[in-house]
């Protein structure tokens, strides 16, 4: 009996304390919080979208691992992403795909919703030129979809990471 008691006041516990905000904060204050610094690292041009979905142009949608990113930093973007789809000239051994530097050109935001964000930019790797459009929600989530000069268009769901 003891133990039923024992362990129905620490179930108890937990449910409570799961049930707080965390950090103290309202979901509404969080909302706000995120909105901050979505605002701020858009404006700053330094952000790091970890993606977790691909859809390749005519394919099925896929789950990749956590480790796939694009990272934009002032004037230079990081791109680690994976490609599926037809390309109609590559350099030869299948070349390096999406997973370059680059020097960003022609980048512009636009803000095309309160909660949205349109970013767009351009930037040539050592095989290819690419059209990067990027719509950033101020939750933090974006997609992004990527034109090459030589291969089938590709799109990513993702989420900023702070």
């Amino acid at each position: 009996m003891k133990k039923i008691l024992l362990f129905s006041v620490t179930l108890m516990m937990l449910l409570l304390c799961s049930c707080g905000t965390s950090n103290g904060l309202t979901k509404a204050e969080r909302e706000a919080q995120m909105v901050q610094q979505v605002q701020s690292a858009v404006d700053a041009q330094r952000y790091t979208i970890a993606v977790d979905w691909m859809k390749p142009l005519g394919g099925m949608p896929r789950h990749v691992s956590s480790t796939y990113q694009l990272k934009v930093d002032g004037n230079e973007v990081d791109s680690y992403l994976p490609y599926v789809g037809e390309a109609y000239r590559l350099p030869y051994g299948g070349g390096k795909g999406l997973n370059f530097k680059g020097e960003i050109r022609n980048y512009t935001v636009k803000r095309s919703t309160s909660n949205r964000y349109v970013i767009e930019f351009d930037v040539k790797s050592d095989e290819e030129a690419y059209h990067y459009r990027i719509d950033l929600f101020t939750n933090g989530k974006a997609i992004i979809d990527i034109i090459g000069q030589d291969r089938d268009a590709i799109s990513f769901d993702g989420e900023m990471v702070f």
